[in-house]
């Protein structure tokens, strides 16, 4: 196992420099992430949706999984709802901004 030595020169509150990014590309960033979080949810309402019509036809043994399906759907929907409020809001806010 190998240790790595502390340098007791080196400040620790530096912070290494990051690239800077501007921001159409900090914006494709979050738009990509945003993309992603969305198809997820979607993801998980139709595997929800497919889970539930199987029940319904009886080709489901455990109804549980069935359950914890619909109950991640929905907090993954909530939470979408959520977060698009919040990001209203502070586009709202924003917007009445005096610059």
């Amino acid at each position: 196992m190998r240790i790595a030595e502390r340098n007791p020169w080196v400040d620790i509150n530096t912070k290494p420099e990051r690239p800077q990014t501007n921001a159409k590309e900090q914006w494709g960033i979050f738009l990509d992430k945003f993309q992603t979080a969305i198809d997820e949810v979607d993801t998980l309402g139709k595997q929800s949706e497919k889970l539930t019509q199987d029940a319904v036809l009886g080709r489901v043994d455990n109804l549980h999984d069935v359950m914890i399906a619909a109950e991640k759907a929905k907090t993954a929907m909530n939470l979408t709802l959520e977060v698009r409020g919040k990001v209203l809001e502070a586009y709202k806010e924003i917007m009445r901004m005096n610059f």
